[in-house]
């Protein structure tokens, strides 16, 4: 926590602009086919080009050199890549990075058996859509329930924290309360965001979800729900302003705002590395410009004077218009100090954040 007070601090004093948390997505590759999620419509031929372990640790010192707080590894399914706790290892230990996987868990217990894998892990965000093993794992396409609550044992026993992440849809949003008291139980934190309906732009084309509106649910039903939730179950991480934001119509983009608790910070706060080594700005979802960080340095990419004029846009470009993405809301949060304190110095002291 006191890292992202010094972030904040040099972020907010100072000229210089310090990336609060960083993400590495290490493959679009996927052993699970979710309805809600386009990678899976992402052709074979466009996934095969990920990087090298080499290539991803030489990343890793990079960022931290950049002074990141926080760094997690992402897919795709992250668990497919071999090297894994090699990358967490470096992350999590030699460089002392509050480190995460997220993952569905398909894998995770065979990591997590053997004790000296995966050294250097702080926390799991781990994918649980319903309270039952019949629904989450038709809706995942894979039989994976039994082995998320065997990852959430086996967390525990080592002292990893578990996050876990629900995406609420129209079909799972009645047993939202049966999902907290679940991870109430098994002593994980929750997530628990809407649907969204993503284009996803890669190699300059298109992929979304068709019909993806059938399973967002009503938005001030989730919101007024979350805020009852909240009161029950302290460890619920969805904090009131993010529930604002996307209950009011997400960020603002032009010519108006939608609501005015939040700009987007994404371009600034959240260093996003795609699995090819390229890194997107102003975000992962919608690139208008996009850098190699295997020919560039991060800090020359990220200081460069074309970064610099994207972060001052932040939420007014068209695409932006309404977007709620969990991951542009999270990462900017810790920008001011009102939502700072409202999303993790309170989950801090909660206990739900270390």
């Amino acid at each position: 926590m006191l890292r992202y007070i010094r972030n904040f601090t040099l972020n907010k004093f100072t000229n210089k602009k310090v990336p609060y948390s960083a993400q590495i997505e290490l493959t679009l590759r996927c052993n699970a086919i979710c309805p809600f999620c386009s990678i899976h419509l992402i052709p074979k031929r466009f996934k095969s080009n990920e990087m090298s372990t080499h290539k991803i640790i030489s990343l890793i010192d990079q960022i931290s050199e950049l002074g990141v707080n926080a760094l997690s590894f992402t897919g795709g399914e992250p668990t497919l890549r071999k090297d894994l706790p090699e990358l967490v290892y470096h992350a999590g230990v030699i460089h002392d990075f509050m480190n995460g996987i997220a993952t569905n868990g398909y894998l995770m217990p065979q990591l997590l058996k053997e004790k000296s894998r995966l050294e250097g892990l702080d926390y799991i965000l781990l994918s649980l859509d319903y309270p039952t093993a019949e629904l989450h794992d038709k809706k995942r396409g894979i039989k994976v329930f039994d082995r998320v609550m065997e990852t959430i044992a086996l967390s525990n026993k080592r002292d990893i924290s578990v996050i876990i992440s629900t995406v609420v849809m129209k079909d799972n949003i009645q047993f939202l309360e049966n999902i907290c008291e679940l991870a109430e139980n098994l002593n994980c934190s929750i997530e628990l965001f809407p649907c969204e309906d993503i284009i996803r732009d890669h190699r300059n084309l298109q992929y979304k979800i068709n019909n993806i509106e059938d399973m967002i649910p009503d938005l001030s039903v989730w919101a007024k729900l979350l805020h009852s939730l909240r009161s029950k179950y302290k460890n619920i991480l969805t904090d009131p302003i993010s529930i604002n934001v996307v209950e009011k119509g997400g960020f603002g983009g032009a010519p108006e705002y939608h609501q005015t608790s939040l700009r987007c910070h994404v371009a600034e706060a959240y260093l996003f590395v795609r699995y090819d080594g390229f890194i997107d700005y102003p975000c992962k979802i919608h690139p208008i410009k996009s850098f190699n960080a295997l020919k560039d340095t991060i800090n020359n990419i990220y200081y460069s004077s074309e970064v610099r004029e994207i972060m001052k846009q932040h939420d007014t470009y068209d695409f932006c218009d309404k977007c709620r993405l969990g991951c542009a809301i999270a990462s900017s949060l810790p920008t001011t100090w009102k939502t700072l304190y409202a999303k993790y110095i309170q989950g801090y002291l909660k206990g739900n954040l270390r």
